[in-house]
């Protein structure tokens, strides 16, 4: 972790760099093929609709032991980054993590 002090303005920028890039190779997650510049897909709302349908629920099977323990391995690493760094990403994390009881 770096920090780099602007005394003048009174503020201090905090860093870590190549974190990601290390998450990304450790838990060998491939390069997306094009930008997605949100942390989860937006469900456009059809004003004027009588009535506003939810998506479909999730009837994948759930996951076993080895790829539940996969998945809080990949939320603790962002989590971690999200609160000490950017928590920007903190929507997308919450968002999987309240499917933690039963992860599909």
């Amino acid at each position: 972790m770096t920090m780099k002090w602007n005394y003048e303005q009174c503020s201090c920028d905090i860093s870590t760099p190549g974190y990601i890039e290390r998450a990304l190779t450790r838990f060998q997650h491939p390069a997306p093929t094009e930008q997605q510049d949100s942390p989860h897909k937006h469900d456009i709302p059809q004003y004027g609709a009588k009535v506003q349908f939810t998506n479909d629920p999730d009837n994948s099977p759930p996951l076993d032991a080895t790829d539940t323990k996969y998945v809080q391995e990949v939320l603790g690493t962002l989590l971690y980054y999200a609160h000490a760094i950017d928590p920007t990403i903190l929507p997308a994390i919450r968002t999987i993590a309240t499917q933690q009881s039963k992860p599909t």
